[in-house]
């Protein structure tokens, strides 16, 4: 075959520049950068509020949606049954839980800690009819001293004993709203914070990358440029949908799975408010990196590591690694863990048929040449 031409758009042939140019050059690119992202800083914490509100939104629908279930199977009904649809979209709507009140009778609501007559003054002054005080209906507590508002410790002691017997059970429906909490006094300060830089650095994005790009081009060649040209829109589409997917449909269904868990070991939940952001941050993060799984195959393919057959045989094994690299990127839990693994089994697929059909250019994965 015969030796590749050097490519005509060498941009070393004529350089001039030393190495400490080359650092300067660097130097004014990254604080260009810099510059954007303190930009971005400064407006992305203006919706630093709403951001952390709008992340909380998943939590709030998942824990509604719990304590609505859960009420039901404790009042007997299956949450699953149709004739009972309504009424679990009323209290997941409002954000409504159960409750079992006991109602105590008006006779013995007039009792105060200013009823009590000390025991000595009650033995000089006993009851006029020496009779136990008994409940206006049924007999079982006292209603003539409690209606006076004044008992001997004697005749409170009857009265505690039959007020169980008195109680009427009754159900009511309380307001339960879901807030996350902080057990530091600088802990939201320090989310805000984090959020407004996430932010910024999404505002700010275009101009780093620009000033960044502007210096990484510069070293390279025409046809290298292109595969970025090519390459670069899909990474940032195959990112996206990883934290679409990850955000819209997984969470929901992590936070549902993990509610349930806690709830069938009677363990109460109260979210923290930095575990809860950093939970959120890292599902979507690690499925946005996951989903460049396509590429990584390409890459490897076309730098002769793998070759496309070698992609088709060892399925088997890129299965096993894929729920591994699926545990490792995700929170410990099973359910993020298996959403994340059925795409990247499915990118798998994707990524072979993007060996197999997509032809090789000059440069990545043809036979080497000298750029010099």
């Amino acid at each position: 075959m015969e030796k590749l031409s050097r490519p005509k758009d060498d941009l070393f042939e004529n350089s001039t520049m030393t190495f400490g140019e080359h650092l300067e050059d660097l130097r004014h690119s990254l604080f260009r950068a810099m510059l954007w992202l303190a930009g971005g800083l400064l407006v992305g914490l203006f919706f630093a509020n709403e951001v952390v509100r709008f992340v909380q939104i998943p939590l709030e629908g998942a824990i509604e949606q719990f304590n609505a279930d859960r009420d039901l199977h404790r009042l007997g009904y299956d949450p699953s049954d149709e004739s009972v649809q309504e009424l679990h979209k009323f209290l997941a709507k409002n954000a409504l839980v159960w409750e079992i009140i006991y109602e105590v009778p008006e006779e013995f609501q007039a009792l105060t800690m200013d009823s009590f007559v000390p025991q000595e003054e009650s033995a000089e002054q006993p009851s006029e009819t020496g009779d136990v005080p008994t409940p206006s209906e049924g007999g079982d507590g006292a209603e003539t001293s409690a209606s006076e508002g004044v008992v001997d410790p004697v005749e409170m002691a009857k009265i505690l004993d039959a007020l169980p017997k008195q109680l009427e059970p009754k159900i009511q429906l309380r307001e339960n709203k879901t807030s996350l909490s902080s057990l530091k006094m600088e802990e939201p300060f320090m989310i805000w914070v984090k959020a407004g830089l996430i932010v910024g650095a999404l505002i700010g994005s275009p101009g780093i990358f620009y000033h960044l790009w502007a210096f990484v081009a510069a070293g390279l060649h025409a046809h290298e440029r292109k595969y970025v040209y090519i390459y670069l829109p899909v990474s940032v589409t195959l990112f996206v949908s990883g934290v679409i997917l990850a955000f819209f449909l997984v969470l929901h269904f992590v936070l549902s799975f993990l509610l349930a868990f806690n709830g069938s070991m009677d363990v109460a939940v109260e979210p923290r408010l930095s575990y809860y952001v950093n939970f959120v941050l890292l599902l979507p993060l690690g499925f946005g990196i996951a989903f460049q799984l396509p590429l990584v195959m390409l890459f490897l393919q076309r730098i002769g590591l793998f070759e496309t057959q070698s992609y088709v045989e060892s399925w088997k094994v890129a299965v096993l690694v894929i729920f591994f690299v699926a545990m490792i990127v995700t929170p410990a839990d099973v359910t993020s863990m298996i959403a994340l693994a059925i795409p990247l089994i499915i990118l798998y697929g994707l990524g072979i048929l993007m060996c197999k059909f997509i032809p090789r250019g000059r440069g990545m994965g043809s036979d080497a040449y000298d750029p010099a």
